[in-house]
């Protein structure tokens, strides 16, 4: 056994005082999710990494979309266990009747009352990049397809421009670029 002296509880006073600061230092336990306020809503969009429950399960979305329901698309992932919803990005409704279309971006400028699609403050007609199926894009951004020009109307990414169903692009009719064909 051993005898208690001054040097043992110096050593055991500065034993307690570090695990003490060691675990005032650890951060502190991530928050689950509430499934209340994750519940899933086919009116939202969810972007990458987005949670929601469903039918008694946690799901994670591997890309932007909306109305696909989890369980039963690719779109979506089953977790194991409640995840942290601390860093993940939320979903959200569409902004209805938002116009983008003067955010101050290069393809429309409005400044005699006209619009002029595609034109930079200097006049110059910029063309939009083509549509990529990989790429994400948001209201209001414009891509070329198909000889033509189409601005999103809500956040998309793999829906084709010219496709009825759903409707995730309409066709700008009036863009300088097309001004030359």
């Amino acid at each position: 056994m051993v005898e208690p002296t001054l040097s043992n509880a110096r050593g055991f006073f500065c034993l307690i005082l570090m695990l003490l600061t060691a675990s005032l230092s650890a951060p502190a336990a991530a928050e689950p999710c509430n499934p209340e306020k994750a519940k899933w809503n086919p009116e939202h969009y969810y972007p990458e990494e987005a949670v929601v429950f469903h039918k008694g399960h946690w799901y994670e979305s591997r890309e932007m979309h909306k109305g696909l329901e989890p369980g039963i698309t690719f779109d979506w992932i089953k977790l194991d266990s409640v995840p942290d919803c601390s860093n993940r990005p939320e979903s959200g409704e569409r902004a209805k009747g938002s116009d983008k279309q003067n955010d101050g971006r290069p393809g429309f400028n409005q400044t005699d009352g006209k619009s002029h699609r595609g034109e930079t403050a200097s006049g110059m007609c910029v063309r939009p990049e083509q549509w990529l199926f990989s790429k994400s894009y948001e209201e209001g951004d414009l891509a070329s397809h198909g000889g033509q020009i189409w601005e999103a109307t809500g956040p998309t990414r793999g829906d084709m421009p010219d496709m009825d169903e759903p409707p995730h692009w309409k066709l700008v009719e009036e863009h300088c670029a097309l001004q030359n064909q």
